[in-house]
């Protein structure tokens, strides 16, 4: 019975994550990441961030209202809030190490370009698709686990091809925005407003 328990209590927490909303937001820093590098702009990098700051009132104004809200037991409440910020942080770490390495690279902090050019897109390549596989890890959705992959790809393909990573990390970012879109608007069809 606890076992049954458990698993309804799982299958509806993820059922939070069918909405598309952690897509978006996960791909889109990804997106404006990549396009920061294309455009060679540091106003894209900013709005890079913004996203993740998006996701708690999203979440509350577009799927509480739908699915309702429920309360899990509290060692799963712990856990949704340890890694939440556990994941916030790691992610913040992560966009300012590679602007910070985007950056070193082009020689405008650091002077270590020689020493970087060579492994700095799989360095951050790996980085960027880490926080993807955190967020599989910490938040048993394991399509991450592919996004992590899809990121990470882009980053690679830029190392064998030798050519600009913007292209083809804006075009991973895209991707994932555009996936969780799709579900976005599966989910509004398939769960509208209550009527009052």
């Amino acid at each position: 019975m606890m076992s049954d328990l458990k698993d309804a209590e799982r299958k509806n927490y993820l059922s939070y994550f069918d909405d598309g909303l952690t897509e978006i937001i996960a791909g889109l820093p990804v997106l404006c990441f990549g396009l920061g590098m294309v455009f060679d702009s540091s106003l894209f990098f900013i709005f890079s961030v913004l996203p993740i700051v998006l996701f708690w009132p999203l979440k509350q104004a577009i799927t509480y209202p739908r699915m309702g809200y429920v309360k899990f037991a509290p060692e799963r409440q712990t856990r949704i809030s340890s890694n939440m910020i556990l994941l916030f942080v790691a992610g913040l770490i992560s966009l300012l190490l590679g602007i910070l390495v985007y950056w070193g690279v082009q020689g405008q902090v650091f002077n270590f370009r020689n020493f970087m050019m060579e492994y700095s897109l799989l360095i951050f390549g790996a980085v960027m698709a880490a926080a993807f596989g955190l967020i599989a890890i910490l938040f048993e959705v394991k399509k991450f686990f592919g996004y992590a992959a899809l990121v990470f790809g882009a980053w690679l393909s830029a190392y064998i091809l030798d050519i600009e990573p913007g292209i083809p990390v804006a075009t991973a970012g895209g991707i994932i925005v555009l996936i969780g879109l799709g579900l976005l608007i599966s989910f509004l069809a398939k769960y509208p407003l209550p009527r009052e």
